[in-house]
């Protein structure tokens, strides 16, 4: 049966930087990322053990839904300008490098959102497919055919329907609403005031109404965490096919095999 890995790349990036200890060439230049980045890719695809893989990227320019709410992810680290060892996106090229060696499929869509080239893949591919990434807007795609994988080094969690409905006592159908409710700190999406977790449900349960104002706030959220299904997609799913298992796979001997370190 045909499975689609869809890796949320800059999650990965900022995973991969982060996740372990700095690593220098003899110039100078960083290429820890490099190294955590396809670490954390192959073991992905060890643990899903996908037929098709499609790593995507976020383009560089401004979001769109910026232009409907202006502080929308405007919390965001600008590393523009930033010295190579403080930047974790220094690490893209050698990333692009070793994704291009390895074969596998990577897009950076300009105008569109990662989460949302994402979102339209996994809507419209008649298989299975698996989220990569640590963002829970994805958890309003999880359906019997979607699920999330969170990555962590030790204990990667898969959410399926049946743990979203678990940990937040909700189903992924009213994620999107949930989350509109809440806010979202990641994005810089204020929620509305005096509604935690506990009051959302009861505002989904019915046993709470919202004002007039609270109600154009959550409208409003809906719209921008609401994620678009309908993007062109660059691949079709026999172009994304994959094979590899990576068992016996190196990681330190390959990227310096193909010139990386």
């Amino acid at each position: 049966m045909s499975k689609l890995l869809l890796v949320d790349g800059h999650n990965v990036i900022h995973k991969a930087w982060n996740g372990i200890p700095e690593k220098l060439l003899p110039d100078g230049r960083p290429v820890h990322g490099v190294i955590g980045f396809v670490s954390i890719v192959t073991k992905l695809i060890k643990l899903t053990e996908p037929t098709h893989v499609l790593v995507v990227f976020d383009p560089e320019e401004k979001p769109s839904r910026a232009t409907l709410y202006p502080p929308y992810k405007d919390n965001r680290h600008d590393y523009g300008g930033k010295p190579l060892r403080e930047n974790p996106f220094s690490q893209l090229a050698g990333i692009i490098v070793a994704l291009d060696s390895l074969r596998i499929k990577y897009v950076v869509q300009p105008g569109c959102e990662a989460d949302d080239m994402i979102a339209s893949y996994a809507s419209r591919v008649p298989c299975e497919a698996v989220i990569a990434s640590a963002d829970t807007d994805f958890l309003q795609l999880v359906c019997e055919k979607t699920t999330m994988l969170r990555y962590h080094w030790k204990n990667p969690v898969l959410f399926t329907e049946a743990l979203v409905q678990e940990k937040y006592g909700i189903p992924p159908t009213s994620f999107l609403a949930y989350k509109s409710l809440i806010g979202d700190k990641t994005d810089n999406i204020s929620g509305i005031k005096g509604i935690g977790t506990k009051t959302a449900i009861k505002v989904l349960n019915g046993q709470k109404a919202l004002s007039g104002e609270e109600r154009e706030i959550f409208e409003r959220n809906l719209s921008l965490i609401r994620l678009n299904t309908t993007v062109e997609l660059p691949y079709v799913l026999n172009e994304l096919s994959f094979s590899n298992s990576f068992k016996g796979f190196k990681v330190f001997e390959y990227l310096h095999g193909i010139g990386v370190l």
